[in-house]
């Protein structure tokens, strides 16, 4: 299909990324989403990836309607009644169709659509997301991993009150080099589910909505809700499981990073057939952690003082 489009090189992850739309303030929104690319060209290589969207003529409601599919290294998505994403992962490249609404709600571009988008693609541009949010403090990342409902969100938000500085509430994006291994944020909504509003009334102000997994839960920018500062890239330097138990209070332990290691990559969605090298590169990246400290928190309590707790043995940690 015949394009105009507006091209931006960008980065994800590290990794180089062209977008391409004959939308104006979607190019835009990528822009507010994504950082340039500077002074490195784009061309031929193995983490090198397209996204390009087109919008049609004509409107649909823009009804969340999520549907996902995928078939060897085929996928298609769509986010509401006024979209369609095909993916080719072989080839690293995206082809979405939206309707002129669509394009003007900038809200499910920044919260839904990019997120999800660039999530399928990581595989394939080397980057491992891992199911845990990431916070820094003079200049050393924590991921905090869990399984679903530990309180990952609740508790991040809490250090981040505290002076940490939040890369990510729910999904952080791990890449390797010769330096290490670096973990990436998205300028994503923290994602908080109804009870939320006993630890943080701020969010009483605001709506609890529909989630694009189909949960009601509160989406804010906790920026702007919380005052709170945001980073995009750290070094992780610890990892941190956290378990809810029956007992008050709080317990924290160190573990092995074998365990925590193994917990990271036991939620790492496998690939198989022609994509399954990829899955193996990234448990590779997530095993290269294998210097980072680890502890188990175990808790029934405020996640303010969990967090002044965790706070209190990160701090001591060589």
């Amino acid at each position: 299909m015949a394009l105009t489009p507006c091209s931006q090189c960008f980065r994800f992850a590290g990794r180089l990324l062209l977008f391409n739309s004959d939308s104006p303030k979607i190019a835009q929104y990528a822009t507010d989403f994504l950082p340039r690319n500077v002074g490195q060209e784009f061309g031929p290589s193995e983490n090198c990836a397209t996204i390009t969207i087109h919008v049609r003529e004509g409107n649909e409601p823009c009804e969340n309607a999520p549907w996902f599919r995928a078939r060897g290294h085929f996928a298609f998505a769509r986010f509401t009644r006024a979209d369609s994403f095909w993916f080719n992962l072989r080839t690293r490249e995206i082809y979405g169709v939206c309707t002129p609404e669509l394009a003007e709600d900038s809200w499910r571009w920044h919260a839904h659509i990019f997120p999800t988008l660039l999530g399928i693609l990581s595989a394939v541009i080397g980057v491992a997301p891992v199911h845990a949010a990431c916070l820094v403090h003079d200049g050393r990342g924590t991921l905090l991993a869990g399984h679903s409902g530990a309180g990952k969100s609740t508790l991040a938000l809490s250090l981040a009150i505290r002076g940490y500085a939040l890369l990510s509430d729910e999904w952080t994006y791990l890449s390797a080099d010769r330096s290490g291994v670096a973990a990436w944020g998205l300028p994503v909504p923290v994602k908080l589910l109804p009870d939320a509003t006993r630890f943080f009334p701020e969010l009483l102000a605001c709506r609890p909505a529909s989630s694009l997994n189909g949960e009601t839960a509160y989406e804010v920018f906790p920026d702007e809700y919380f005052g709170i500062s945001r980073q995009m890239r750290c070094s992780v330097e610890a990892i941190v499981l956290l378990e809810r138990k029956a007992f008050a209070g709080s317990k924290i332990v160190p573990i092995s990073t074998t365990e925590a290691i193994d917990h990271l990559t036991s939620e790492v969605e496998p690939l198989e057939g022609a994509l399954a090298r990829f899955y193996a590169g990234q448990l590779e990246i997530i095993r290269r952690l294998e210097h980072a400290r680890c502890l188990r928190v175990s808790f029934n309590d405020h996640p303010s003082t969990v967090a002044e707790a965790l706070d209190s043995v990160l701090a001591v940690m060589p």
